[in-house]
């Protein structure tokens, strides 16, 4: 229970209660918190001492309002460090989460003016084609759109599902992604985009262009990331010159 003789306050104390709560699976995503009154009848606390803890908690992307229906218990939102390369793999086992993915195409296509530039080939060369469908906890969050030149074309015929993509072709190929350049923006949901991520039509989503490298600075592939930003943040850190 609270502590009110403690200097922390009570709304904090109130705050790291539920959140533990939370952390340890009490309370699961899509359960609704005790009501304001409910809440500060249960803890013997003032409303506004409630109201700032669930504050707190919004704050933090633990819970969120619904108008006229509560306070839910969010699903934690997937968080991709981009200053480090790392697959969608490699953070999913990161942060607990259990990966998978569902390949939706796999074929040859001629390149476009754009493609062939990124890719360092000529236009109307082929390329290896590869989009994906990205899961966590079995729930669609990602769609992966990747084109790689001609020399990738051992990937053809290959299934994507739960398998890393990064992985397989550093074991058959011996090639590393080492450098990775990406440009972020936002877009709004296409009706495919919408029922691939179970959303709805004219959503916001991240939307992020890269171009991943070797060490030698030889393209491997040209590809966009759509992403469902209510379930995914990305992290940078940035600090002044020395």
């Amino acid at each position: 229970m609270l502590d009110r003789e403690g200097v922390t306050p009570l709304y904090i104390q109130l705050m790291n209660l539920l959140e533990d709560n939370i952390r340890k699976g009490n309370l699961v995503p899509g359960e609704r918190l005790l009501t304001e009154v409910e809440m500060a009848r249960e803890y013997d606390v003032s409303i506004v001492t409630v109201r700032n803890a669930i504050g707190e908690l919004i704050d933090k992307g633990l819970v969120e309002r619904q108008q006229g229906k509560g306070t839910f218990v969010t699903k934690p939102k997937l968080t991709k460090d981009i200053r480090k390369l790392q697959s969608f793999t490699e953070m999913c086992f990161r942060m607990g989460v259990r990966p998978g993915g569902k390949m939706l195409e796999n074929k040859l296509v001629i390149s476009n003016e754009k493609i062939a530039k990124q890719l360092r080939i000529e236009r109307n060369d082929h390329v290896v084609y590869i989009s994906r469908v990205r899961y966590a906890d079995g729930d669609p969050v990602v769609i992966e759109k990747n084109y790689f030149p001609l020399e990738y074309a051992f990937l053809l015929g290959e299934k994507f599902d739960n398998n890393s993509l990064f992985e397989f072709i550093k074991d058959k190929n011996k090639t590393e992604v080492a450098i990775s350049e990406k440009r972020i923006e936002i877009c709004r949901a296409t009706a495919e985009e919408a029922e691939i991520l179970n959303i709805r039509k004219g959503d916001s989503l991240l939307y992020i262009k890269s171009i991943a490298y070797t060490r030698d600075n030889e393209p491997i592939y040209a590809g966009t990331q759509i992403i469902n930003g209510e379930r995914f943040s990305l992290y940078v850190y940035e600090a002044t010159g020395v």
